[in-house]
């Protein structure tokens, strides 16, 4: 999964850091994930930077595209 974060947190998440991903109602409960990538660019115009996180799905029940919500641990 791909997140947007506000360039003050750029330098607190890195690789390997692990998530609890919240996401958006009708859907619900909390998921592990793991960072994997950080953007080192900064979108200038938003003040924003991307993060990729590792979310397991095997069964495929949590559809792309959903809006969450996610805290870093560490």
């Amino acid at each position: 999964m791909e997140v947007v974060l506000p360039v003050a947190m750029l330098g607190r998440v890195k690789t390997g850091m692990r998530g609890e991903v919240s996401l958006e109602a009708p859907l619900s409960g909390r998921h592990a994930a793991l960072v994997t990538v950080v953007d080192r660019v900064v979108d200038s115009a938003s003040g924003t930077f991307g993060v990729r996180l590792e979310l397991p799905n095997p069964n495929g029940e949590l559809p792309a595209g959903v809006k969450c919500r996610v805290r870093f641990e560490g």
